[in-house]
């Protein structure tokens, strides 16, 4: 077969310049480090390093939630801890104001440690977490979850939510618990009472009533389960014309008061409890007295606080007080030991994100392993390749020099 003087020199240009791109293919690689560079270099292999290239981006995701959650309940744990210990000392002063040798005064100065200790419970409670989120509010982590109402009584407004976060393809842990949960839904030891003014009232601005004092816990007793209703009255229902309440039964209506004189601030008892209002109500504003097997913390010690404070050295008076301190302990006791409980949880969740933690360290490092060996391009057997290319490109190099310096006119 004829070749050609044009074909002879392109056949030795290809060549030469097919072995130079298979010598920076290689040199690519060993500078990359990777023996696939492109999907065409080995199709399966290029796809099953994208499957696990995206395996290890959900791996890090998952350390991420798990760094997040391990955070967030190691210092959700620290917190209930020092709740603890505030609790302890609150346990203390409790039974220092039941000694019989302390006065009316010594109780006031008692009283004024007790609302130190209950601005430290409420500075722990609107606690926030390094990315400026409280810790405590639910899904509500703007806004500080305890604050203080119209009536000067601290209450939650955060919400009921747990933030959930998932760790593994099957696996979702909580990352946080409201404050409702752990410290408002706390077990009462007595029969005890919440207040609300209804949000239909019209006075502006708006009358507030105060959580209220237990003054007969006996009298109570016999009266719980049931709620009472404070109505406001038109003013010409008395005589002169005035501002006036009366108290009925929530389930059927009974009258408990009727028509009693108003005056803002006046104490209103029935039934072994005591509140006030403060404002000026209109005429058919509507406050609750509601039943309740809880007290929330705050309120336990807000209540031993005014307890204190108003007490008053009578047998009446001593007798309110000592109902106080056995309530008061008892329920200190009952927020301890819900505490304990939220601890162990947030121990048991813990434990699970560690468990996780370890094994998807197993699994990341054998994931790895997997992806190099598939990737990574063998060094030794590379710089050898190398060597070889270079010399069969020197050959090629040669060769077609020669080549084409041959001419018919050195044979003549």
């Amino acid at each position: 077969m004829r070749i050609s003087t044009h074909q002879l020199f392109n056949r030795g240009l290809d060549n030469i310049l097919d072995v130079n791109a298979q010598l920076q293919k290689t040199q690519l690689q060993i500078s990359s480090g990777k023996r696939v560079l492109t999907p065409s270099d080995d199709p399966v292999a290029s796809t099953r390093i994208l499957q696990i290239n995206q395996e290890l981006a959900l791996l890090g995701q998952y350390q991420s939630n798990i760094n997040l959650a391990q955070n967030r309940l190691e210092l959700e744990d620290g917190l209930l801890g020092s709740v603890s210990d505030v609790i302890q000392r609150l346990k203390e002063l409790t039974i220092q104001a039941g000694d019989g040798s302390q006065n009316a005064d010594d109780k006031k100065f008692i009283a004024e440690e007790v609302q130190q200790r209950l601005g430290q419970l409420v500075g722990i409670m609107n606690s926030k977490d390094p990315s400026g989120e409280y810790i405590f509010g639910g899904y509500q982590g703007k806004q500080e979850p305890f604050q203080l109402n119209e009536a000067g009584a601290y209450v939650y407004v955060g919400d009921e939510g747990q933030r959930l976060v998932q760790i593994d393809a099957a696996v979702t842990v909580a990352a946080s618990d409201n404050g409702k949960d752990i410290f408002v839904n706390v077990a009462s030891e007595n029969n005890t009472f919440y207040t609300q003014a209804s949000p239909r009232n019209t006075s502006e601005p708006p009358a507030v009533i105060t959580q209220g004092q237990m003054i007969d816990q006996e009298l109570y007793d016999e009266f719980y389960p049931e709620d009472m209703v404070i109505v406001f009255n038109d003013e010409t229902d008395v005589t002169p014309a005035r501002p006036n309440y009366s108290i009925v039964q929530k389930s059927d209506g009974k009258p408990v008061l009727s028509n009693q004189v108003y005056t803002s601030g006046d104490p209103i008892s029935a039934n072994g409890i005591q509140v006030e209002i403060i404002g000026s109500p209109q005429p058919g504003d509507v406050f609750f007295v509601q039943s309740s097997e809880k007290q929330g913390l705050l309120t336990t010690v807000e209540r031993l606080a005014a307890g204190l404070e108003d007490y008053q050295d009578t047998p009446e008076g001593r007798q309110i007080l000592t109902d106080l301190i056995d309530s008061t302990l008892a329920n200190l006791t009952n927020a301890e030991t819900k505490l304990l409980e939220k601890r162990s949880e947030l121990g048991a969740r813990l434990n699970t994100i560690e468990s996780i933690d370890a094994l998807q360290g197993d699994v990341e490092v054998h994931t790895k392993e997997v992806l190099s060996e598939l990737q990574d391009v063998d060094m030794a057997e590379a710089v050898s390749r190398l060597s070889f290319q270079n010399l069969i490109l020197q050959a090629a190099q040669q060769s077609y020099t020669q080549v084409t310096n041959l001419s018919l006119f050195d044979l003549l």
